[in-house]
């Protein structure tokens, strides 16, 4: 029998959580039938936003669910006893259903802080920051979506549905791009930095221009060297502390001192267009309703106008749909994983495409990276490289830096490596050659790359009809910023995050991590297997084109916030506050940099906390008196024996984690966070696991990282029946490569 359509699944959403209420939307979005059932714990705006193109009922019928979500907003999630063993049941809560904290109460900041962000945000200085609020949920429920679309197609093969379980904690956990990969190689403990991105280059921030912000991210020596050259400021070179652009990061009031005049005196929108023109990642910082006001966004036609206000569109479009060639998925056993079969070309770098095609590999796809010699880098790096990045086992670089860098092996873990220099014809022919054998081609280059190489929409798809191309640029590929140049910690605060987080006397703030990178990525991985799915169901459709901004992900997480600025006005820096709570905030602890988060959401949690306490009743009242009063309380405590006393109490409270923290947490060890495998040249090697976990068909690590190249010959073989002597010729001619050149 062949599949549902997607447009028939029936997706009950038990009123619960935004992860819930999220997890549901991108199912309604990608045109499936949800109904919402019973209350949910959603404010007015959550509920224009997040229930909007769903049904609403009081009861249902188990029978005909395709998918259940059930998701708890503070408590522990306790399932409900439905016996429906054909429908994939999504359960997201905070902390999942097992493990030391599993009856822990949780909010937004408890995750932050647990799943070690909170200790990214903010001044070294002062007590770390809240990143915008609900984002962990936002992330559960993308990725319950990807765990519930995937088991449904395990179902289709196996015949009965399964549990899919996504702690909100664990998501937080996966989504660090190289905090925890740093620790674990080097034992270097990640902290804020200030209001800048908390990672690698300088300038990599917020900048105060003449009549507005801009964020810029510097990463590499040719985007510093270019931004010192049109500020006049190349003469900062010569200082004896600055061996090469990357040490600015190790000595930032160096250039720090002598930009902001610079910039002050300037107006944003020439900065920023100037700073494109050198292909300096740069954008306006905007607040959320200035950001309805852009023009970009107003181009590209992105707003949807419902019960009266603006709201995002959908932060994944679908075009050039073809009609089926015939090509189908070639499923294998589902003990290979529940996407087993299905063939992945993966021309994505950094972090979104990756991660993307990581999760889908994770799965047991097989994802076949297609790699540039010098995508890893030199045969050698600079010392202040090594030094600044902290990536190296050890801090040392080794004799083949290309092969131990763990960013590259973290987001390659289970896929194959082919090195294709696609500046040479041979190479596009390999390419164009390779395409009909595949269902999925994705990347992340700018618009202009694709179509330079000769592989535009058209082409790929007269390739290959039935293959699902998925384009990833940061601004899209239409509009005003259709060809600038994006990084996610650029993207963030043009989306409007920055204007979301800071300190009451001090905002906008950066991010801690690059948040767009991996929330664009996970929406990425949902638009794949809905564009396989359609394809499937339907013997008539072929392949499309599925193209996910960057900017416009990011801003589809911050939807409810859009609606409430839209009727309450921009939102002002609350710090670590709630204003639905009756206070909330981050306390210091007994030892260096140490912090508990504390949520205080009712009067019952008052009463708990002023039993422990003994504070006056009426310190509540002022929420700076009672900041005050926690501090002098907290101060010379442990922090984890705090929390896990104030969780006892039914007051929700957690140890803001550090990468150390986080990687020798007792709950996230005994639910498996992270696997440890041995990586060729590196060793052991530690990393999160997906944190979708399916009951039947799990997410598994299914081989290390490959070295570069590694797989030149058994894919080339497979695929295009090349022989030795042709093999030898491509390496002969640095169309194939194993290292990088040089």
């Amino acid at each position: 029998m062949r599949m549902k359509r997607f447009s028939d699944l029936v997706v009950i959403e038990i009123g619960g959580s935004i992860a819930g209420a999220y997890c549901g939307k991108l199912f309604a979005d990608h045109g499936a039938k949800v109904t919402v059932v019973g209350p949910d714990s959603l404010n007015e705006h959550q509920r224009v936003y997040l229930q909007a193109n769903k049904a609403m009922a009081d009861s249902f019928d188990a029978s005909e669910a395709d998918v259940i979500i059930e998701s708890s907003a503070r408590h522990l999630l306790r399932p409900s006893e439905l016996t429906c063993p054909q429908a994939v049941r999504v359960q997201l809560s905070h902390f999942g259903t097992t493990g030391p904290h599993a009856e822990w109460q949780g909010t937004d900041l408890i995750d932050y802080a647990l799943g070690g962000h909170l200790y990214l945000y903010g001044d070294p200085q002062r007590e770390p920051l809240r990143g915008p609020a609900n984002q962990p949920a936002y992330a559960a429920g993308l990725y319950g979506f990807v765990g519930a679309v995937t088991a449904l197609l395990a179902r289709e093969q196996t015949g009965v549905g399964q549990t899919v379980e996504v702690s909100h904690v664990q998501s937080m956990v996966a989504l660090h791009q190289f905090t925890l990969l740093r620790y674990a190689m080097t034992g270097a403990v990640l902290c804020r930095m200030g209001n800048r991105f908390t990672g690698q280059g300088q300038p990599n921030g917020l900048y105060r221009c003449a009549d507005g912000w801009i964020s810029m991210s510097a990463v590499s020596d040719h985007q510093v060297e270019a931004l010192l050259e049109v500020t006049e400021l190349t003469h900062l070179l010569d200082h004896p502390l600055i061996s090469s652009p990357m040490d600015f990061q190790s000595h930032p009031s160096l250039l720090d001192d002598a930009l902001n005049p610079w910039l002050a005196q300037r107006p944003l929108d020439e900065v920023v267009d100037l700073f494109q023109a050198m292909r300096i990642p740069a954008s306006p910082a905007t607040t959320m309703t200035s950001l309805l006001a852009d023009p970009h966004l107003a181009v590209r036609d992105f707003w949807e106008e419902r019960d009266g206000y603006r709201m995002p569109g959908s932060p994944v479009r679908l075009s050039n749909e073809q009609p089926s060639g015939g090509r189908s998925w070639e499923r294998q056993s589902a003990d290979k994983g529940p996407l087993a079969g299905l063939r992945v070309l993966d021309l994505t770098r950094v972090w979104a495409g990756p991660l993307c095609t990581r999760t889908l590999a994770d799965f047991g796809a097989d994802v076949v990276w297609i790699e540039a010699a010098w995508s890893r880098g030199p045969k050698s790096l600079p010392d202040s490289v090594v030094e600044a990045t902290r990536y190296f086992p050890n801090n040392d670089q080794g004799d083949c830096q290309w092969n131990r860098n763990p960013h590259y092996i973290k987001y390659a873990l289970g896929k194959r490596s082919v090195v294709l220099d696609l500046n040479q014809p041979a190479g596009l022919e390999l390419l164009a050659e390779m395409i009909p054998h595949y269902d999925v081609i994705i990347e992340n280059y700018s618009p202009r790359v694709m179509p330079n190489f000769g592989f535009d929409e058209d082409r790929i798809h007269e390739l290959n009809p039935d293959i699902v191309y998925v384009t990833m640029p940061g601004y899209g590929r239409s509009g005003p910023a259709e060809h600038w140049l994006a990084y996610g910690s650029s993207v963030d605060s043009h989306a409007g995050l920055s204007s979301l987080i800071g300190y009451p006397d001090t905002s906008p703030w950066k991010g801690g991590v690059a948040w767009p990178d991996p929330i664009a990525g996970l929406h990425a991985a949902g638009a794949i297997l809905t564009a396989i799915w359609n394809r499937e169901a339907d013997p008539k459709r072929g392949g499309v084109t599925v193209e996910n901004a960057q900017i416009e992900a990011a801003i589809a997480v911050v939807g409810d916030r859009l609606i409430e600025a839209q009727a309450d006005g921009d939102p002002p820096a609350q710090g670590n506050r709630e204003p639905a709570f009756l206070a909330q905030g981050v306390y210091p602890c007994a030892g260096d940099d140490r912090w508990i988060a504390v949520s205080i959401i009712d009067d019952d949690v008052w009463r708990a906390l002023r039993e422990l306490t003994g504070f006056d009743p009426d310190v509540i009242k002022d929420h700076d008196r009672f900041d005050a009063a926690m501090a002098s309380w907290t101060a010379n405590k442990d922090q984890n024996q705090l929390a896990g006393e104030l969780q006892q109490a039914g007051v929700a409270a957690a140890a803001v984690l550090d990468a150390a923290g986080v990687m020798a947490d007792p709950h996230l060890q005994a639910r498996h966070t992270f696997v440890e495998l041995q990586q060729p040249e590196v060793g052991p090697f530690v990393t999160p696991i997906t944190p979708a976990s399916l009951s039947l068909t799990p997410a598994v690590v299914r081989r290390p990282a490959p070295t570069l190249g590694q797989h030149n010959a058994e894919v080339l073989k497979a695929d295009l029946g090349i022989d030795d002597r042709r093999l030898a010729l491509l390496g002969e001619a640095g169309v194939i490569a194993d290292q990088p050149p040089g």
